[in-house]
């Protein structure tokens, strides 16, 4: 097993790299010596100062599972400003909040409708890409279609395959609740 490196490499440019020699010359350190300086500082202050956790969807909520109430109080504009996004994304205002908070403890994307739409015509015609290429497969096993190999139209039919996946997934994370964590 090899033994990682313990060196990094940095491309500067020109410029950058030159400005960095002068600037650690005037701190009396060598330019390796000063970037290992900065980012243990930065490990330590990462470690006093852990950023806030990410949650993430973790499983899928039956619908019959009870939600608990949780009242705010906004100011007049910000009611009227949730009420223009809402009606914008094509959502009620309470889907709207509760997408945005979703958005902002997951960090993953909550989709308004007009997204759900374009991902769903998205994964229609990878689906009718996905039957083609199984269709030009099938002639390439009967011999048919020299110049294309199997094995290229198998990798390409994998990639469709993981996008689908994925959309789905992001569809279904937008419009269904599910437990996070």
């Amino acid at each position: 097993m090899d033994k990682p490196s313990r060196a990094m490499n940095i491309h500067l440019g020109p410029v950058l790299k030159a400005r960095w020699v002068a600037y650690c010359a005037s701190l009396g350190k060598t330019p390796g010596a000063a970037i290992k300086e900065a980012i243990e500082q930065q490990l330590e202050k990462a470690a006093k100062n852990p950023p806030p956790k990410t949650f993430r969807q973790t499983k899928e909520l039956p619908d019959g599972e009870p939600k608990i109430r949780f009242e705010i109080l906004l100011t007049k504009s910000e009611k009227e400003a949730i009420l223009k996004r809402a009606n914008l994304e094509r959502c009620s205002q309470r889907r709207w909040i509760v997408d945005a908070i979703r958005a902002g403890l997951t960090h993953e994307p909550q989709f308004g409708m007009k997204e759900v739409e374009a991902l769903g015509e998205s994964n229609y015609q990878l689906l009718s890409i996905g039957r083609n290429l199984n269709q030009v497969a099938k002639r390439l096993n009967e011999g048919r279609l020299e110049p294309v190999t199997v094995d290229a139209i198998e990798r390409l039919r994998t990639r469709i395959d993981k996008h689908i996946d994925a959309v789905s997934s992001a569809i279904r994370a937008s419009l269904e609740r599910w437990d996070v964590e």
